[in-house]
């Protein structure tokens, strides 16, 4: 089954887009100046998966480039990961000295705080929806750690079995004396 061919909008001409692609200084968008370069700088443009082995993307990422391309022509080729959130805190500072506080004292359980309880606490209290992995690290950057006590090793000697050992002959305050030091002359390596 053939694949339907997107087509190439000719929003610059081929020179152009060769010369924003040498001028342009921003990693991601010259990656994206350069896909479009590679897809109109011939008259047969060569395929997305083509495209994508030359500038190590996936074919997938080399069509979406391509679609934003044609939707909106140079602009849709910027980088967008600014646009985003913008990594903005979920809690404001006062939301999370609240937070702070909160977890000083015991939760309402009365057991210890958790990922899934911080979490639970903040969509609770503000209506802030996050993952368990976020709520743990927002406690282990306030300086909670993990308290779980090591597990009991299940070979673990008795008290008589300790005791048992401590009388052995050959130790220190054991029944028998240590061995008298060697007689004779030792080996010095020559023969």
């Amino acid at each position: 089954m053939s694949r339907i061919w997107l087509p190439i909008v000719a929003h610059l001409s081929p020179d152009e887009v060769a010369r924003r692609y040498k001028a342009c200084r921003d990693g991601l968008e010259k990656t994206h100046w350069q896909v479009v370069w590679l897809l109109t700088r011939s008259p047969e443009p060569p395929t997305p998966a083509a495209v994508a082995a030359q500038v190590g993307l996936t074919p997938c990422w080399v069509r979406t480039v391509l679609k934003r391309w044609n939707a909106e022509g140079p602009v849709g080729l910027i980088d967008r990961r600014s646009i985003s959130n913008g990594g903005r805190p979920k809690l404001s500072d006062e939301q999370r000295a609240a937070l702070f506080e909160a977890l000083q004292g015991r939760p309402d359980d009365g057991g210890l705080w958790s990922g899934p309880k911080v979490a639970a606490y903040v969509r609770d209290r503000w209506g802030v929806e996050v993952c368990v992995q976020t709520a743990w690290k927002w406690m282990t950057q306030v300086g909670f750690s993990l308290q779980i006590p090591r597990p009991k090793n299940p070979g673990v000697a008795d008290a008589e079995e300790r005791g048992e050992w401590k009388r052995r002959p050959g130790r220190p305050g054991g029944g028998v004396a240590s061995r008298p030091p060697r007689q004779g002359r030792r080996a010095l390596g020559r023969g």
